[in-house]
């Protein structure tokens, strides 16, 4: 049977991926993928690994444009209104909150995410096996595969709850495979992650921040211990990154989302030097019917002398909308790229950890920091548990709207989906988790039972 193994081209040193890609065909058994003999030395392995990069720009569910979670779960909550979406498309029906198992949608979710899920598995197996690569270039390529798994795992279990879960290329296997908790799979990532931390180190392997690092690791982590609800932990990792000499909050909002920008962590290249993010391309609203545009809810939320609003949003028309402008460069881009994770998240990982451990006020603290960045007075450092948590989200709400369905994971996180119900009628508590696609029901019936849709 054959295979078809994309690798990239890359040249060490340059900015950016390349964008060509050369395909390799290798004779591989009927059930297992064997990647080994492709990494003959460092050189062809980390091509490997950037072309798992440019996958996760291309084509996975953190991408910028119409397909990622960032505008569909931006529908599914209260950050887009539709503006010219057909009432039976996928997009609509996340707007309406009336998804079904045979919805594609859900299976572009899956299906990409567990292709590269599959990809980096072989990417980690063919490296551990390989014979000319050294055991320490091995764990540094390895670091960072284990970085990107991760991600996709710990997405797929705040959207789908229980998942199938392998670092297996056999696919006999993995159509068969059951269904675990998401509390097992989040301590899987989490002993993959403390692996990582063991190896990689803040430098980045390019200028402008392509690579994972150390610190985006600890971020993850972060998340990780958030979601675990082991408090202490997650405000041990936000603590590291926030005090990381090599990253600060931008002052000037007009900067955070620019590729020199000193807050983000983590982001990726575009697919040549001149050519717009998908995010610009997917919110930007160059005509009257737009697809999208940003919610009535969610501008509403924002104080009037909010720079957040005044930076980060544009109006079309006042008889059409506003719409996200975090992005602003259609053509000649030459100074932004696709941002996965600023210093920002770090506050706010820090922020619920501290309130949950009973230290609201000093929560607030970094609260304030935040709304004084945006030109917002202090709030009261007084406020209940409560109170915080509600001020925590709106703060959240306003910081990263449409930043790869941050919303949608910030209240199922604090339990708090229940307040969609305000802006989002047909919102209801099982909305919480998305249903299994229907086609993976029927390929593997261990996904049974569906969740109650």
């Amino acid at each position: 049977m054959k295979k078809t193994i994309y690798i990239s081209l890359i040249l060490i040193g340059f900015q950016g991926f390349l964008s060509c890609e050369k395909m390799i065909e290798i004779d591989l058994p009927t059930n297992q993928i064997s990647t080994e003999n492709v990494f003959k030395d460092k050189r062809s392995a980390t091509a490997a690994l950037t072309n798992l990069y440019i996958k996760l720009r291309e084509s996975s569910i953190y991408s910028g444009n119409s397909q990622g979670i960032g505008s569909e779960l931006g529908l599914y909550t209260d950050e887009l209104e539709p503006v010219s979406l057909p009432p039976t498309t996928d997009s609509a029906i996340l707007f309406n909150n009336t998804l079904d198992p045979k919805r594609a949608v859900l299976e572009t979710f899956w299906n990409t995410s567990y292709s590269h899920i599959y990809a980096i598995n072989s990417f980690i197996i063919g490296v551990t096996k390989s014979t000319e690569i050294s055991e320490e270039e091995k764990k540094e390529l390895i670091a960072e595969g284990y970085v990107l798994r991760v991600m996709y795992y710990q997405a797929l279990i705040q959207l789908f709850g229980a998942i199938p879960y392998t670092t297996s290329t056999d696919y006999k296997f993995n159509t068969t495979i059951k269904k675990i908790a998401p509390t097992e799979v989040l301590n899987n990532l989490e002993q993959d992650l403390l692996i990582t931390l063991e190896t990689l180190t803040y430098n980045d392997k390019s200028s402008n921040k392509y690579y994972v690092n150390k610190a985006v690791a600890e971020l993850i982590l972060a998340k990780n211990y958030l979601l675990q609800k082991k408090y202490d932990k997650a405000e041990i990792y936000a603590r590291l990154v926030m005090d990381n000499p090599l990253y600060s909050l931008e002052t000037d909002l007009s900067l955070v989302f620019k590729n020199t920008a000193k807050s983000t962590l983590w982001q990726l290249s575009n697919s040549n030097s001149t050519v717009a993010t998908y995010e610009a391309n997917n919110y930007i609203m160059r005509v009257s019917d737009w697809r999208y545009k940003l919610s009535t809810s969610l501008l509403d939320a924002f104080e009037s002398n909010d720079l957040r609003k005044l930076r980060w949003t544009k109006e079309y028309s006042p008889s059409i909308g506003s719409y996200s402008y975090k992005y602003q460069n259609i053509q000649d881009n030459s100074n932004e790229c696709s941002i996965i994770f600023r210093l920002e998240e770090a506050y706010f990982i820090l922020i619920g950890a501290l309130i949950y451990q009973n230290k609201e006020k000093e929560a607030i603290s970094f609260l304030n920091q935040i709304r004084q960045r945006a030109g917002l007075t202090s709030l009261a450092n007084n406020l209940s548990k409560e109170d915080a948590i509600l001020v925590m989200l709106e703060e959240s709400r306003k910081e990263f709207f449409l930043e790869h369905a941050r919303r949608f994971f910030d209240l199922k996180r604090n339990d708090k989906l229940s307040l969609l119900k305000n802006s989002k009628p047909n919102w209801q508590d099982k909305h919480a988790l998305l249903p299994y696609p229907e086609k993976e029901l029927l390929i593997n019936p261990n996904l049974n039972p569906q969740n109650e849709y």
